[in-house]
């Protein structure tokens, strides 16, 4: 058998084993379970946990998210203590929007922070604020996640064989097809590689939403603060009153000049319309 025979017979090999490789992985998945670990889907050393350090027991995958809508009095302080319960927690604030109408005042928040850490500081922001709404949820990822490992291992394992066969080819029409296989296992690895990545950011940290609005009703006390800025609000709606009467106008304004030639074109059929009606209201009178 010639060394060109061999390789050919290689690459079959390796495509047979990456088909078996792929049902496998499927297989563990299904098989694996809720509460099952994802690293228990390949092979490990007795007494080894999934992450390496020892035996226990593994625990599930879960994407925590939560959202909250809070009456608070003073908004912007209310933002900043957020802000702090959620940096002192290891997280971050994702998004940060502040509405700032004549009506009332408006915030949206966005908090990212260890999944570990969710129920403490969603009981830190509810001592902010008047609590109108809260909702906490979860989706079990962890078949998915188990999947998506063994689907990387595989591709990892995939690359290395075709490394192996692509140092043993001699010819250029040999070396091409390791390469093209080779680049179509690498674009698949860094493709489920991405996804696994983003799965995993899911899954460790959860994702809190929070509705900000700005009302003297959230006070713990009497204060006069409903009647802060009253003259400059009055005189805030009272301009937009007759900004839009005046835009009203201006419209209408506008529409009638733009339909002066349909009024012109209606007039000229009508006039002689009119005469002629009048006149055979006329003769039946007579008659």
């Amino acid at each position: 058998m010639t060394k060109k025979q061999i390789l050919a017979l290689l690459l079959v090999v390796l495509v047979i084993l990456a088909g078996c490789a792929a049902r496998n992985s499927s297989e563990v998945a299904d098989n694996a379970g809720i509460g099952s670990s994802p690293k228990e889907a390949f092979p490990r050393e007795e007494g080894q946990m999934a992450d390496g350090s020892g035996t226990g027991e593994a625990e599930q995958k879960l994407i925590r998210t939560a959202s909250l809508s809070l009456d608070v009095e003073k908004i912007e302080e209310s933002i900043e203590a957020i802000t702090l319960a959620v940096k002192q927690a290891d997280g971050f604030v994702a998004e940060s929007s502040l509405y700032d109408n004549v009506a009332k005042r408006t915030a949206r928040l966005v908090l990212r922070l260890p999944a570990a850490q969710l129920e403490k500081v969603l009981a830190e922001i509810k001592t902010i604020g008047i609590v109108r709404h809260s909702s906490t949820g979860s989706n079990d990822v962890t078949l998915n996640y188990i999947d998506l490992e063994a689907r990387i291992r595989n591709l990892q394992l995939q690359e290395e064989r075709l490394l192996e066969i692509l140092k043993q080819a001699e010819t250029v029409e040999d070396i091409l097809r390791v390469e093209e296989e080779l680049g179509r296992v690498r674009g698949e690895l860094e493709a489920k590689t991405a996804e696994f990545r983003y799965l995993k950011d899911r899954v460790d940290y959860a994702t809190i939403e929070i509705s900000l609005q700005e009302t003297v009703t959230a006070s713990s006390s009497i204060t006069g603060s409903g009647l802060k800025g009253v003259w400059q609000r009055s005189r805030n709606g009272f301009v937009k009153s007759i900004n839009a009467m005046l835009t009203g106008a201006g419209n209408l304004l506008v529409a009638l000049v733009s339909a002066l030639p349909y009024l012109f074109i209606i007039s000229l059929a009508g006039i002689p319309l009119y005469v002629l009606i009048r006149k055979i209201l006329a003769a039946r009178s007579r008659s």
